[in-house]
Order: structure tokens, then sequence, then C-alpha cells
């Protein structure tokens, strides 16, 4: 693999455990054609366990010795993205400053028209677009109203090439989604274990801290589950 640098790097997490994963893993466990839920998906807010995951994570954080520790947190504007800022920011940053700041490019996937439904709910709802996704593939799919995975990848780059205009070198934490994480990671490292390269889910723990260094190739380093 490449030469990590953890002294130049961009750091980025899921967000905690939030009431949406939850209403979602239980819809698609009873079979439900829609997840129940009472917020809409920019206002999903943490659990209790995902405000525990992220004062974790803030800890974990604050345990990094000054020069690998984020001087600047860039986040997305939802709910649940802002609560895990908050709780790092108050664990991590208790006795110092972090400069902060929100980028709607690191919100997640829109779905459109199959927002909230399950992967029964799309077959029974939508048969031809769950034919479509099959035919073209998850990477390039685009929903009535959504977003492909190739148009977040495409505002993922767009955002990261300003982040080495402004802030090449520090330290930087993004605070973000599971597909802005995959996104991040499908642009910066070679096809190895690219998640976006495949039709599976690339899944992102809630609350877990990869580190992507700075040269020559950036590398990805899980740096530890919470």
């Amino acid at each position: 693999m490449p030469s990590f640098d953890p002294t130049r790097c961009l750091y980025a997490c899921r967000h905690g455990e939030s009431l949406g994963n939850i209403a979602r893993a239980d819809a698609e466990k009873r079979g439900l054609a829609e997840v129940v839920c009472a917020y809409r998906d920019a206002d999903l807010p943490l659990t209790a366990t995902g405000h525990a995951q992220a004062a974790w994570l803030g800890r974990r954080l604050a345990q990094l010795p000054p020069a690998q520790r984020p001087v600047r947190l860039i986040c997305s504007p939802y709910r649940r993205a802002l609560e895990t800022a908050d709780a790092i920011i108050r664990h991590a940053y208790a006795n110092s400053r972090v400069a902060f700041s929100l980028d709607a490019r690191l919100r997640p996937k829109a779905f459109g028209v199959l927002e909230g439904l399950t992967r029964r709910g799309v077959r029974e709802r939508f048969p031809e677009l769950a034919a479509e996704r099959e035919r073209v593939g998850r990477f390039h799919f685009r929903p009535p109203g959504g977003e492909s995975r190739a148009d977040v990848v495409q505002r993922v780059g767009d955002f990261l090439a300003q982040l080495r205009s402004r802030h090449g070198g520090e330290p930087v934490l993004l605070v973000t989604h599971q597909i802005v994480v995959n996104a991040v990671g499908h642009l910066l490292l070679d096809d190895e274990g690219d998640a976006l390269a495949t039709d599976d889910d690339g899944w992102v723990p809630n609350a877990r801290l990869y580190a992507f260094g700075a040269a020559p190739v950036p590398a990805a380093q899980e740096v530890e589950a919470a």
C-alpha cells in the first residue's frame, strides 16, 4: 500500500447511529415496502447510541498528537451529521479551538421518487426502475428526481479539489454520510476495495474514523471502530 503520513491527511467519518438507520433496518427485517419514520431525511436525529458513538469519537480524536489532530471540521448540513460534529467538538476540542463549516456537497445521496422505500418497495412500486438499475448498474443508475452514485462522486470530487486549493496540508475532518465516505475512497484510492465499483452498499459503520494519506497515492486507514 502507498505510504500514509498521519501529519498531513484527510479524515472522514460517518455520523453516529440515527433514527433513520434504526427505522430502515427494522423495515427491511420486517419485509415492509416503506421505512416508517416521522422525520424528513435532513432532520433525522441521532439515537442515544449515536450520541455515545459521537462522544467516543471525540475522545478518540482528543488522544491524537496535536500534529495529527484535525484543525478544521467540515460537516454535512443534515441534522445527524451536525449532532455528531457537535459531540466531537465538545469532547475533542474542549480546551482548544477548531475551525468549523458546512458544505452541502457532503450531504447523502438523493433518492428522488425512491426515497423512503425498502428494496421490496422499489421492486413492487417501480419495477421498471428496479429493472433499469439492474441493467445499467448502481453506479450510473439515477432515479427520477434523485442522484446516481456517479453524481455523488462528481460533487465530492469538486469539493476535494476546492479543499486541496484552500486547505492543502492541514488535517481536516469530514463529518458526513456513508455514500460520501465511499466516494472519497473511490476518488483517492486505487480500485482495490472500491465499494462504489460494485453493486453492494459499501458499508461504512457509524462513527468510524477513516484517514486518507497525502502522498504519493492516498491510502485509506481505518483508525478504530466505535
